[in-house]
């Protein structure tokens, strides 16, 4: 049996922890204008959990962000059962968790002779980002249940 693994999310402004072991699956289901958008967290004991954005367009996250929402979410489970048995949340330091956008690979991103290439927006557009909102905020979640 693996060792409990928990994120802590910034739920409804509260650090909130949420477990993140045996998940089979997420799935974010986007939003319109002014709905809440979900991500639906599945175990393998066929138990869920559900984070709710707020119902505001500047809040939630649209259907073409899904996808981006979901890998975010992954990256940060996997993130989390990674950590030796010792640390069961991240991360540990008593701060939340931030949904980051995955790196792209920086091969060819810049000339050899750029003198300054991290400077160069192809670098810098290949570089993890937070998942925003349609406001242009980060993503956060208003309920967990």
């Amino acid at each position: 049996m693996s060792s409990p693994k928990f994120i802590r999310l910034s739920v409804g402004g509260v650090p909130t922890l949420v477990n993140v072991t045996d998940v089979t699956t997420v799935v974010a289901v986007g939003a319109a204008v002014a709905q809440a958008a979900t991500l639906t967290i599945t175990y393998a004991s066929g138990g869920t959990t559900l984070l709710t954005t707020a119902a505001t367009a500047a809040d939630n996250f649209l259907v073409a962000a899904q996808g981006t929402v979901v890998q975010a979410f992954w990256n940060i489970i996997a993130e989390a059962v990674a950590q030796p048995w010792n640390q069961p949340i991240i991360p540990s330091n008593g701060t939340t968790a931030v949904l980051m956008t995955p790196a792209t690979s920086q091969d060819g991103g810049y000339l050899a002779q750029d003198a300054n290439p991290a400077g160069s927006s192809t670098f810098e557009a290949k570089q993890s980002a937070q998942v925003l909102n349609q406001g242009d905020t980060p993503l956060v979640f208003l309920t967990a249940v």
